[in-house]
C-alpha cells in the first residue's frame, strides 16, 4: 500500500520564476537636458573660465573633478565647492562668472548655452522643473558651507570634509581625494598646516589611515562623526 501511495503522490515541481522583461526604452523619459549641450574636456590644471569671464553657459560633470574658486584682494585663494561627476554648475545671477573653474584631475563636463535653456523652459515644462530641483539642491549646499565656515573648529571642519567625501564616494571606508592638501585648506578656510596637523592627529587617534597622501581609510566613523559636530 505504501508503495502504490508513493507511485501515485503528485510529482513536486518547483516553480518557475522568469526575469521581469526590462523596460523597453521608448517608455523612459529623457532627461530634459541631454539635446541642449556639448561636451568639452578640460584637463588637470587648466581652467574651462576664469572669474569675470562672461557667463554664457553653465555646466554638468560627466567625469573628474574640477573645483570652483575665487582669488581675494589680498592673494589668498577660497574654493567655493568641489565638482564630481553629476554636479551643475556655472549657474550666476549677473552676466559675468563670479568664481574661476579649474579642473583638479583631467575632466568631462556638458555645455549648456543659457540662451538654448531660456527658449527650452518656454518649450519644456520639464526643463524648468529640473532647473528648480537643481536651483534648491544648490541652496543646500550652500546653507551647508555657511555652516561649515561660520562656526566649526578646525577639527570640525576636516571632520566634517571627510565625511563629505564620504558621501561622494558612495559612503565607501576608504576616499581617493584627488585634491592636494593646499586645495582641502582653501576648500575649509584653514591654512595647509592646520589641515596636516589635523589629519596627523586624526590618524594618531586611529581615527582615519592615511595609505598614501591622496587616499584616507575611515577606521571609526562614529568617532569621525562626532568629531564633526553634526550629530
Amino acid at each position: 500500500m505504501q508503495a502504490q501511495i508513493a507511485r501515485t503522490a503528485p510529482e513536486f515541481r518547483a516553480p518557475i520564476f522568469r526575469p521581469t522583461p526590462p523596460v523597453p526604452a521608448f517608455d523612459l523619459e529623457p532627461d530634459p537636458f541631454d539635446t541642449l549641450g556639448t561636451v568639452v574636456s578640460v584637463r588637470a590644471g587648466g581652467a574651462l573660465y576664469a572669474e569675470g569671464d562672461c557667463a554664457t553657459h553653465w555646466y554638468r560633470v560627466t567625469s573628474g573633478v574640477l573645483r570652483t574658486c575665487k582669488l581675494l584682494s589680498d592673494g589668498r585663494r577660497q574654493i567655493d565647492r568641489f565638482l564630481f561627476a553629476g554636479d551643475f554648475f556655472g549657474f550666476e545671477p549677473e552676466v559675468e562668472h563670479n568664481f574661476s573653474a579649474e579642473a583638479v584631475s583631467t575632466a568631462t563636463v556638458v555645455r549648456y548655452p543659457r540662451n538654448r535653456l531660456d527658449l527650452a523652459t518656454a518649450d519644456n515644462p520639464r526643463v524648468g522643473v529640473r532647473l528648480f530641483q537643481i536651483t534648491l539642491a544648490q541652496l543646500g549646499k550652500a546653507n551647508g558651507r555657511l555652516m561649515l565656515l561660520g562656526r566649526k573648529t578646525a577639527e570640525e571642519r576636516v571632520a566634517s570634509f571627510l565625511l563629505e567625501m564620504r558621501k561622494r564616494s558612495s559612503f565607501a571606508a576608504a576616499i581617493d581625494l584627488p585634491m592636494s592638501r593646499v586645495d582641502i585648506a582653501d576648500y575649509l578656510g584653514l591654512t595647509i598646516e592646520t589641515v596636516s596637523r589635523t589629519f596627523s592627529a586624526l590618524k594618531q587617534d586611529r581615527v582615519i589611515a592615511l595609505p598614501n597622501a591622496h587616499r584616507v581609510t575611515i577606521i571609526d566613523l562614529a568617532a569621525l562623526e562626532e568629531l564633526s559636530g553634526d550629530v
